[in-house]
C-alpha cells in the first residue's frame, strides 16, 4: 500500500537536525511502502530544501525521484474538483492546493495512509467516506 506525503514530512526527510527527521525515517523503514508526492507539492518541496537547506539538499531530492525513492503523481481534473471541494470546505484551515491534493491522491490511490508534520489540519479532515487519516509518523495523540 502507498504513503502519500505532504512537503513537510519531505523536508523533514533531508533536514537531519528537524525534530520530526528521526520519526519519520522510522515511520518510513517501519512501512516500507512505495511514497507518492503529488505534483502540486513539489514547488512548495524545492522551496522549503532551497531555502533552509540549499540547492545540494535540492539536487539530492530531485536525484531520489530519479531513483525511484519517491513516485511523483499528476494531478487529474477530478483530484482538482476534489480539491477545490477541500479547500471550501475547510476554509478555516487555510488549506491550500498542495495540501488538498496530498487528500485527493491518497484517495484516488485508495490510501488512508499521509505522511505529514501538519498533524492539526490533516487530522480534522475526513475522506469521501467520513473517516480520518492514518498519519504517519503516529503519535499518541487519538
Amino acid at each position: 500500500m502507498a504513503i502519500v506525503a505532504d512537503s513537510g514530512a519531505v523536508y523533514g526527510l533531508y533536514d537531519r537536525r528537524d525534530a520530526s527527521h528521526a520519526s519519520i525515517r522510522a515511520a518510513l523503514e517501519k512501512a516500507r511502502d512505495i511514497l507518492v508526492i503529488p505534483a502540486p507539492a513539489l514547488g512548495e518541496i524545492d522551496s522549503l530544501l532551497r531555502v533552509r537547506l540549499g540547492n545540494t539538499a535540492l539536487l539530492r531530492f530531485l536525484a531520489d525521484i530519479q531513483e525511484g525513492a519517491f513516485q511523483v503523481e499528476p494531478v487529474t481534473l477530478a483530484d482538482l474538483r476534489r480539491c477545490a471541494s477541500l479547500i471550501a470546505k475547510y476554509h478555516d484551515k487555510d488549506l491550500g492546493l498542495a495540501d488538498a491534493s496530498v487528500v485527493a491522491v491518497a484517495e484516488r490511490i485508495g490510501t488512508d495512509r499521509i505522511l505529514t508534520v501538519d498533524r492539526r489540519d490533516f487530522r480534522a479532515i475526513r475522506s469521501l467516506h467520513g473517516k480520518p487519516f492514518k498519519l504517519l509518523p503516529a503519535d499518541s495523540k487519538p
